[in-house]
């Protein structure tokens, strides 16, 4: 695969006593034990684990910390039978949770750390509870693509779907803070609150430029950018972000236009070079914002209405762990959210492709859902419902409990995106769909909720035939913005799963180097659902965080590490601190 990589992000070499640039040898200005690129969930877990171990710890992050996960939806993915689950009467385990994982997470991590990850789900969420995130026992758990604001646990993705429920047993997994809205900031201010407290230095406003690295190719730490300026100017860099990240998130021009601002409001910058003697850890989010790294390694995605995040999704951290050798792969893989619904009565409608066909069963997770439509049908499709199911979904816009942004949504689906028309086949050509299959898709769906049964496995409950006019087509494009399609990367380096050491493309592990969220491959990093990316990012951070620790602490002779693929442990031990 071609490398995410510029030449600005090229690495600087170095020694214990100083870095090596233009022929000139510079002293370290500062020497830490560990180093963490990017606070959001990964960055604040690795530097809690870090000071766990007793290692000098400093975080830094390019904005003020949060990332995704701070403006994310507050949902955590655990299972395996946590106290949220037993209480609410929910039997898990980590073999069912794993089982069910497998067929998401498909190949993207090896079999152990897959396994490994289910395993301490558990212990993960009660390590998060210690930092006082509300996970209290709230509301009844069903599947929806969000819950009202009582509820604490919820169907997070296809667990209840064909074919998942038929290889592994459902259970609630959707661990959502308590709060109203959106409460990815709750999530946050608990790990925020945990890092400070363990004594990391938490440096905001400070910019990763690029790594250093030693003569063996190990990263011994990096050169760092410092914004020195005044109230001013962080008051306009402040306003500038919240622009980068909504506006930009929403519109392909603003985000192309406010992003470069960004570095130039950061006036009065100064260059220091830091030593990290147990290593650097990247967390520094994906590179959704980063329109050429989307055409270059994920063009299904690169249109997608929403860009989910925040300006620092760049590629940046994936681009320096390139730089320093590090080998990269899943970076095609997208998660783009279409969800069906609420209101409930979309269900009942059929998503048809732009040639026709049925694109999959309408009950799946809107990830899922996105990833039909993104790759099997060029980002294209429309969901056709009857006169009784849109009247019915309108009237579920005042009945059913609704998130704020779920209302909006429907509420734009019900009353202006979409074409109507008297019969199937003049509803088609409004849509530049062939008619005649258009209207034989119509018509099998029709015999087939007749019949009780769905040849794509939708519960009966949820069938109903599209026969009653005039019939509607919604518009579900993954690049409408009329019905927004959220996006996040997935891809990023190859880590060793239970360490979060980065790979080179050799299988060799670079030392001191490691990477966990969205800047690595992780469990999510084949197929997403709801909570799983922050649920592998604080697995992954911790791993990070402990290994790097305990390197930074009991140094060993340099030797080369393959993974082999056999189970092991965040706990490594010592001959392969390297």
């Amino acid at each position: 695969m071609d490398q995410a990589v510029s030449d600005d992000v090229a690495t600087v070499r170095g020694d214990a006593q100083g870095v090596l640039e233009n022929g000139a040898r510079r002293p370290w200005d500062e020497v830490r034990d560990v180093v963490v690129i990017g606070f959001g969930i990964a960055g604040a877990s690795a530097a809690i684990e870090a000071r766990s171990m007793g290692a000098d710890t400093l975080v830094v992050d390019r904005f003020g910390g949060g990332g995704a996960t701070k403006l994310s939806a507050g949902v955590v993915y655990f299972g395996g039978g946590t106290k949220l689950q037993r209480d609410a009467g929910w039997a898990d385990t980590p073999p069912d949770m794993f089982k069910y994982l497998s067929l998401e997470a498909r190949d993207a991590v090896a079999e152990a750390t897959l396994f490994d990850f289910c395993a301490r789900s558990v212990e993960n969420f009660e390590w998060l509870c210690r930092f006082g995130v509300p996970f209290p026992p709230r509301g009844q758990a069903f599947k929806t693509s969000y819950p009202p604001d009582e509820c604490t646990l919820y169907f997070s993705g296809n667990e209840l779907c064909h074919p998942y429920c038929d290889s592994a047993r459902p259970a609630p997994r959707g661990h959502r803070a308590l709060g109203k809205g959106l409460t990815g900031h709750l999530i946050f201010k608990g790990v925020q609150a945990g890092a400070k407290a363990a004594g990391a230095v938490v440096r905001s406003y400070a910019r990763a430029e690029r790594l250093v690295v030693d003569d063996s190719g190990d990263v011994i730490g990096l050169v760092l950018l410092e914004q020195r300026s005044g109230a001013l100017t962080s008051a306009k860099h402040a306003a500038a972000l919240a622009l980068a990240n909504y506006a930009g998130g929403f519109s392909r021009r603003a985000n192309d236009s406010i992003r470069p601002r960004l570095d130039v409001i950061a006036t009065g910058v100064r260059r220091r070079f830091v030593r990290a003697r147990g290593g650097v850890v990247l967390s520094a989010g994906g590179f959704v914002f980063n329109r050429e790294l989307m055409k270059q390694h994920a063009p299904a995605y690169a249109d997608c209405s929403m860009r989910l995040g925040t300006a620092a999704d760049d590629g940046s951290g994936i681009s320096m762990g390139r730089a320093a050798g590090g080998a990269i792969a899943r970076m095609d893989r997208c998660c783009a959210w279409r969800f069906i619904n609420p209101p409930s009565a979309y269900i009942r409608g059929v998503l048809i492709g732009p040639s026709g066909v049925r694109i999959c069963n309408e009950e799946l997770y809107g990830s899922t859902i996105g990833e039909f439509l993104a790759l099997e049908h060029g980002g294209r499709g429309v969901l056709v419902l009857d006169h009784a199911m849109m009247k019915l979904s309108r009237e579920q816009l005042r009945s059913e409990t609704m998130g704020g942004f779920q209302l909006v949504f429907g509420a734009l689906n019900s009353f202006v995106n979409y074409h109507k028309a008297d019969s199937i086949e003049a509803l088609a050509k409004l849509c530049g769909i062939d008619e005649t299959a258009m209207a034989a898709t119509v018509s099998a769906y029709n015999a087939g909720a007749d019949a009780g049964r769905d040849t794509l496995g939708k519960h009966v409950e949820n069938l109903a035939a599209v026969r009653e006019p005039p019939y509607y087509a919604i518009n579900c494009d993954i690049d409408t913005i009329k019905f927004p399609t959220p996006c996040i990367t997935l891809g990023g380096l190859v880590v060793d799963g239970t360490s979060a050491r980065v790979k080179r493309d050799t299988g060799e592990i670079i030392g001191g180097l490691y990477a966990a969220g969205r800047n690595a491959v992780g469990v999510s990093s084949h197929s997403y659902v709801s909570g799983l990316s922050v649920a592998d990012g604080l697995y992954a951070g911790r791993n990070a965080g402990a290994h790097a620790g305990r390197r930074a602490k009991a140094p060993r002779e340099r030797s080369v590490v393959v993974s082999s693929g056999a189970r092991a442990t965040a706990r490594d031990s010592a001959d392969e601190l390297r």
